[in-house]
């Protein structure tokens, strides 16, 4: 999120108070009727890729898919509403009115179901720029290279098993990409799109620097100065959010940039965008809210997760004052949530922290996020604070995976980097899973054991497709060793307690792949198994 520097003048403020100012709706319609578009004919709101995702993940293209009715958006504008956002999947459209007597007229239009206020959008009155929601490292900026954030996620183990992202699309979801168009270490090839969710058409001489900052974290490739965690990949530049302000409509324009992103057929979604407070106090959050569906935000990203978008946010920098929790969507079961540690793998002060109102865990993992490296738009290398930045390490990382195990569903691929988590079967409300190993996950995901694990005492056989856990051996000083059987999406369903030379059939398991997770006193290792 994103304050202002509160630097007016009372000239300017008494101005800023005498100029009409617009009231924002949220309008919610009561149905969603095929009109010029059809669920027959999906090739006409989404990309060939787009289809292609759904296809491979088994999820239906239905009612909610299709954009909103044409006709009820210019019934709208000719009752006096500006249309702002819309959203297909919660069936509504963001308007305002500059005469409020107008809402009763739309209140009783037959297709609208309920309307709710979003307050003033408060028109900027100043150029000064604002200052970004990260928190600037009071070290000097040295000029290097981004080593630390993908070595410690074995994310150089991936690239060099030639997963760099190639053939990957990643849609950024952010407030501004100033001078990405120009910058000297971004490769234009690769910026395939972008689109403009508040002022129509992207400003890269004007616009915020804060998302050219995340997408360099990901983009950049100079092998002398500066690699990004997926140099290959294809980006789209989404801009949802209003830098002169912070009010709930921003809300709005992202879920339609996230609505936009899975249009395009992205193959991850990523977003250093929280929201709980908002410059009218009467519209913030709750921490009773963060159950995942009562936001409006998390119910679109909720929404999301069930048409199989692999969606990467940030936790936010909230941990360290009053608020304290992750931010919205950043509560929503499926969407990855990133928090951030520092260089010697400590959680930061500032990182969000869990748990959800309902008792889930959040956030999910962590990334380096304090003294992060990246580039500037003039293209220099500098070192920022802040999960906006774990968030698109982790996401970068989580594009090559997906490269890497192309079979896998959005879900199965967010459960293999939990998994692979630095405290996988601890996890807690502050680091969550823990700190991802990109490069195990892989090998899991391909049912490859890593070098390290060649003295795993376990044996998989298969008698009629029942997998049956042999244990040979126990290393010295182990009378027992714990199994856990996990489902892709990191579930925990069954728990034994097995000893030498004992056998253990999976007979209650229901057909698919499966993670085995094995612990002793001293030891811990991991392994793919499959019922058949």
């Amino acid at each position: 999120m994103i304050r202002p520097i509160l630097l007016l003048s009372f000239f300017i403020a008494f101005t800023a108070n005498n100029i009409a100012q617009e009231q924002q709706y949220r309008i919610w319609f009561n149905d969603k009727p095929e009109s010029v578009h059809s669920v027959d004919e999906p090739a006409k709101f989404l990309s060939e890729q787009a289809i292609a995702h759904r296809e491979k993940q088994n999820i239906p293209i239905d009612s909610t898919d299709l954009p909103i009715d044409p006709v009820r958006l210019k019934k709208l504008s000719e009752l006096g509403a500006r249309i702002l956002a819309t959203s297909k999947w919660l069936n509504t459209a963001t308007i305002t009115l500059t005469d409020t007597t107008d809402l009763s007229a739309i209140a009783s239009l037959s297709f609208v179901k309920k309307h709710e206020s979003l307050g003033v959008a408060v028109q900027p009155v100043s150029n000064l720029k604002k200052r970004q929601k990260q928190i600037e490292s009071e070290s000097e900026n040295p000029y290097g290279d981004a080593a630390l954030q993908i070595e410690v996620h074995n994310g150089d183990e991936l690239h060099r098993a030639g997963f760099t992202g190639k053939g990957m699309t990643i849609a950024v979801i952010d407030g501004g990409f100033f001078n990405a168009d120009r910058n000297p270490k971004f490769d234009q090839n690769k910026i395939v799109g972008n689109h403009d969710f508040i002022d129509k058409k992207m400003d890269f001489m004007h616009g915020d620097t804060h998302g050219s900052s995340v997408l360099s974290t990901m983009l950049v490739k100079d092998s002398s100065v500066f690699i990004g965690t997926a140099p290959d990949a294809a980006y789209w530049l989404l801009r949802s959010e209003d830098t002169d302000t912070e009010y709930p409509a921003e809300e709005d324009y992202w879920v339609a940039a996230l609505e936009y992103a899975d249009s395009i057929g992205a193959d991850v979604i990523t977003s250093s965008l929280g929201y709980s407070e908002f410059d009218d106090s009467r519209f913030n959050h709750t921490w009773d809210q963060l159950d995942g569906k009562s936001a409006f935000i998390s119910q679109a990203a909720a929404m999301g997760v069930q048409k199989g978008l692999l969606i990467v946010v940030s936790a936010g920098n909230e941990g360290g004052n009053n608020w304290g929790k992750i931010t919205f969507p950043g509560d929503v079961d499926g969407v990855l949530t990133v928090g951030a540690v520092s260089p010697n793998l400590k959680p930061a002060y500032f990182s969000g922290r869990g748990f959800t109102a309902d008792g889930r865990i959040k956030p999910d993992i962590m990334g380096i996020g304090a003294t992060a490296a990246t580039i500037t738009p003039e293209g220099n290398t500098a070192w920022k604070d802040g999960t906006s930045f774990s968030a698109p390490i982790i996401a970068g990382l989580t594009a090559c995976l997906r490269q890497a195990l192309p079979d896998l569903s959005a879900q199965e691929i967010v459960g293999l980097i939990k998994n692979n988590s630095s405290q996988s079967l601890t996890p807690d409300s502050v680091m969550g899973y823990g700190i991802p190993d990109f490069y195990a996950a892989y090998r899991q995901g391909t049912g490859i054991e890593p070098s390290l694990k060649e003295d795993i005492p376990l044996q998989i056989i298969y008698r009629e497709g029942i997998p049956v856990i042999k244990i040979k051996r126990l290393p010295i000083g182990e009378t027992s060793i714990t199994l856990h059987i996990y489902t892709l999406e990191g579930v925990i369903i069954q728990e034994y307690n097995v000893s030498e030379n004992s056998e253990t059939p999976l007979y209650t398991l229901k057909k698919g792949i499966y993670i085995l997770a094995a612990r002793c006193q001293s030891n811990y290792w991991t392994q793919k198994i499959q019922r058949l």
